[in-house]
């Protein structure tokens, strides 16, 4: 098994691969736990209708009873990690979640009446809600203990009911190299956040990470792993998240602002808005890609 120390990861990259590990176990989390509620009850045949139906010959699927217990968990321990951020950053947590709060400090799962597509939008709530202060959470000293607390619990319950279906992944902004297709993703295949490989959907080439990590590309993996979990984007970008995202340099950053790129501050940080930032950045790219053009012609 591939250690951190022998691909040469620095903290700093070592954080970010946790953070974009966790993003895609967050993104996952309420598909798969809603997916997982279906097994606590066997299925009815198609009797959506309401209509009786005959005897079914098909023996029904069998009750999961771990399902509750699994997803029970889960959802309690998101839910402690929303109430953990709301008090470090003290700001109000979705307010569905509160209901939740349970008698002496403790945090319940889901009511015995929840269905399957409620569990999902419930815990939607709660993921959304911890993605919107994802890169704040980067810079705090308890932001690896949860990113890799997150992984955890996504990767035990995915190993637990593998028949689960997979969420469409995202892909990177650039082509599979062998069959030029824009079906090139990141999928985690190990413990440890370096053991991912990049996997074309379409044609099935494979690249290990680990190769990127020796050929020191580091900053453009990680970069392209931003991308793939920045759908949807936000509506704004931490100075720190900018420069990551358009590979830009703070110095750059900072010049856009002067130029009148607005910004707000939140919890002591400084905030661009998302699309003016993007509109900027791809004005200044087209402008010297065209110079660029016009001396060399």
């Amino acid at each position: 098994m591939n250690q951190p120390d022998a691909l040469e990861l620095t903290p700093d990259q070592y954080l970010h691969l946790a953070t974009a590990r966790a993003r895609r176990s967050l993104v996952e989390a309420p598909g798969l736990i809603a997916y997982v509620r279906t097994l606590i009850t066997p299925g009815l045949g198609g009797a959506s209708d309401g209509m009786p139906r005959p005897a079914s010959r098909t023996a029904p699927l069998p009750l999961r009873a771990d399902a509750v217990d699994d997803t029970d968990d889960v959802f309690a321990r998101l839910l402690h990690w929303v109430s953990y951020w709301a008090g470090v950053y003290q700001t109000a947590p979705p307010s569905t979640m509160q209901v939740h709060w349970a008698q002496d400090g403790e945090i319940t799962g889901f009511r015995a009446s929840t269905t399957p597509e409620g569990a999902g939008a419930l815990t939607q709530q709660a993921t959304l809600w911890l993605l919107a202060r994802h890169d704040l959470i980067t810079t705090h000293d308890t932001g690896m203990t949860y990113f890799e607390d997150v992984a955890d619990m996504m990767r035990d319950l995915r190993g637990r009911f593998p028949r689960a279906p997979r969420p469409p992944r995202g892909v990177l902004d650039r082509p599979c190299p062998v069959c030029d297709q824009y079906a090139f993703g990141a999928t985690w295949t190990g413990n440890s956040v370096e053991q991912f490989e990049l996997r074309c959907s379409k044609c099935e080439h494979t690249e290990d990470a680990a190769s990127f990590i020796k050929a020191g590309r580091v900053r453009e993996l990680l970069h392209e792993l931003r991308e793939e979990h920045a759908e949807p984007k936000s509506e704004w970008w931490s100075k720190r998240q900018s420069a990551l995202e358009l590979g830009i340099t703070p110095q750059t950053l900072n010049r856009y602002i002067a130029e009148g790129l607005r910004t707000v501050t939140l919890a002591g940080g400084v905030y661009v808005k998302t699309d003016d930032l993007l509109d900027l950045w791809r004005e200044k790219r087209l402008r010297m890609k065209t110079r660029g053009a016009t001396r060399t012609a």
